[in-house]
């Protein structure tokens, strides 16, 4: 997105990174006006930086090939194919797709016609989708489709459904994004997740309160309409029985209202069930804002990770885009998105909490070059593997790249290590194992990723057009590490002579690189299956056999989900967010949303887009 930040801003949120339809987004997931992926938009007239380059491949060109995987690749098919007080990138903006024509557009030409083919058909009884009575359009009357309108459903005004978890009861809690799917453009006055009981069939708009116990926090200004609140970035599950909590993270908790009157909302927060049968309740007193993160890390750790960005604010949470808990020591990792411009940095960087609201460890993102050409990395999705052991949790980060002038970089995807050490006071050391590195060089970027039970790395691309999805790239864990690590480790000097190697993985999976990008990626303990969502409005299952160097895969065909029924006028974008498995119900839960994105210029007075939730039955689906 192109915007300056306004006095009070933190800087412009690069939109979220798993895209929708033809858009760009932050940490958020916003979109831009550029088409393009999931993220930070590009805006109209930026373009990408050309990949491979001439004479010299941005990302990584001069480091050498990594060691041929232990098991060839499936040959690739489908064609080709700080925040400072200036203006910041958004995923919207890092991200460039087919035109800069905008959503709007595409869904007024056919988001079908761009990603061409004929439509999958829906086995009968797989879907349900949720929503407020009379809001399903033209799918009212599916056969193939069943909608259930469900008592008090809505989100608030200018909240968009986004990132979800479901808790062991089955209870699914949706984060929240903006309208304009840019954190940095709120089109809310609040703070919200949405919580959906399916056992009873409820809805309940869970508000989160301000330090002073405010629910409405507008800005003041005239200019802006009205708007103010903030996002809910991410959402996870962590505890067990009576201990279990639904851990939050807000990319832009503070927009620039009078924090005296007002208050301060939660950087990061916590929701509980305090008795079993009750209502799932918002915990002040186990929620933080900055300033109350930064009190519990030394001074220098508190600087870098919560800088002051201007007098009389909060501090900067630098963009906290996506949460993931570490499985030895249970503390979360955060990937947060902006630089800092107290910090003389645009880079972004990485923050590790318990979730007794302590920092345990932070790691700025070094400078980075290629070929002597600046490159902003801005973290945008972290996600553990649940098989690492205490002092040695490992973990991958996926990044929005750009250059200086907005040409967008290919995304890698990185492995760190974290080790918790002892004491209370950011004791803990967050250590990068491999380079950040490409799967192939086709100028496809590494968009969203997931772990299985066995340590195998599972990471959907997107393809140069930001559009559509490239194949499934798949690393497994052959003895302790996987080839991220064992091709390509980290060397000294890497940020300048080694950033953007190419690290193809043992597996390409033929038949996943059909579709629109991919939005969603999770894996069936159940099951054992992987299960990819994309923009086009399709679900595919991947069902991988073995492990390490002897795995082969079943690929189901892409089951249509009936989006097509739910988009209306082209001035309103639809798509799905990350979804989430309740294995022990046999199901996943996709949420769809609603966007304005540019069709309105922001800022403008919060209004109220329907939202809906959609329940995929994976036993229905599997191949």
């Amino acid at each position: 997105m192109r915007r300056k930040s306004a006095s009070g801003d933190y800087p412009p949120a690069p939109r979220d990174v798993s895209g929708d339809a033809a858009q760009n987004i932050g940490p958020g997931g916003g979109i831009d006006r550029a088409a393009g992926g999931h993220g930070l938009a590009v805006a109209a007239g930026e373009r990408a930086a050309p990949w491979p380059m001439p004479a010299a491949d941005l990302t990584g060109g001069a480091v050498p090939g990594p060691v041929p995987a232990a098991v060839p690749a499936a040959p690739e098919t489908g064609r080709g194919g700080a925040r400072g007080r200036h203006r910041g990138a958004t995923r919207r903006r890092v991200v460039v797709g087919a035109a800069a024509s905008g959503l709007g557009a595409l869904a007024a030409t056919g988001l079908a016609k761009l990603l061409g083919g004929p439509r999958p058909a829906t086995p009968s009884d797989a879907l349900v989708l949720f929503g407020a009575p009379g809001s399903f359009g033209d799918r009212a009357g599916d056969t193939q489709l069943a909608t259930v309108g469900v008592a008090g459903w809505g989100f608030g005004p200018g909240q968009a459904a986004y990132m979800s978890t479901v808790t062991s009861d089955g209870t699914v809690f949706t984060a929240t994004t903006p309208f304009s799917d840019n954190q940095a453009q709120p089109t809310g006055t609040g703070m919200e997740l949405a919580v959906f009981e399916p056992a009873s069939v409820s809805f309940t708009r869970l508000v989160i309160p301000s330090s002073t116990g405010r629910t409405e926090l507008p800005r003041a200004e005239t200019r802006f309409r009205g708007v103010g609140g903030a996002d809910v970035a991410d959402v996870a599950v962590i505890g067990a029985g009576p201990d279990e909590r639904v851990m939050f993270v807000s990319a832009m908790p503070y927009f620039g209202w009078d924090t005296a009157v007002y208050g301060e909302l939660p950087t990061l927060g916590q929701i509980r069930r305090p008795a079993r049968g009750g209502s799932w309740r918002y915990d002040p007193a186990h929620s933080w804002t900055t300033d109350q993160l930064a009190a519990t890390a030394p001074p220098e750790t508190s600087g870098r990770a919560f800088p002051r960005e201007a007098r009389g604010e909060p501090r900067s949470p630098r963009g906290p885009a996506a949460i993931s808990k570490l499985p030895a020591s249970g503390h979360l990792v955060i990937a947060q998105y902006f630089g800092a411009g107290s910090l003389g940095t645009e880079q972004g960087a990485l923050l590790v909490v318990d979730t007794a609201g302590r920092v345990r460890a932070s790691w700025q993102y070094p400078e980075t070059h290629v070929f002597g050409i600046p490159v902003v990395v801005s973290p945008r999705e972290v996600v553990a593997d649940p098989t690492s052991r205490a002092g040695d949790e490992r973990f991958v980060l996926i990044s929005d790249c750009r250059t200086a002038d907005n040409r967008v970089v290919s995304f890698p995807i990185q492995e760190f290590s974290y080790a918790a050490g002892t004491g209370s006071r950011a004791a803990g050391r967050i250590t990068p194992r491999s380079l950040p590195v490409r799967a192939a060089v086709d100028n496809s970027r590494m968009e969203t990723a997931c772990f299985d039970g066995n340590g195998t790395l599972y990471v959907a691309r997107t393809r140069a057009d930001g559009l559509r999805a490239a194949t499934l790239a798949v690393y497994p864990k052959i003895g302790s590490e996987r080839g991220l690590v064992s091709r390509t480790p980290t060397v000294d000097g890497w940020p300048a002579q080694s950033w953007g190697a190419l690290n193809p993985p043992e597996y390409f999976v033929a038949g996943t690189g059909e579709g629109g990008l991919i939005r969603s990626i999770v894996f069936d303990p159940a099951s054992g299956a992987v299960v990819l969502a994309g923009l086009d409005g399709t679900v595919q299952v991947i069902r991988p056999s073995g492990q390490g160097r002897h795995m082969t895969f079943v690929v189901g065909r892409p089951v249509d989900i009936g989006l097509r029924g739910l988009r209306g006028p082209s001035t309103r974008y639809i798509g799905v967010r990350r979804g989430a498995v309740d294995a022990h119900r046999g199901v996943m839960w996709l949420p769809v949303n609603q966007l304005v994105l540019d069709a309105i210029p922001w800022p403008y007075p919060p209004f109220k887009l329907d939202q809906w939730l959609m329940r995929v039955d994976l036993r229905a689906v599997l191949p």
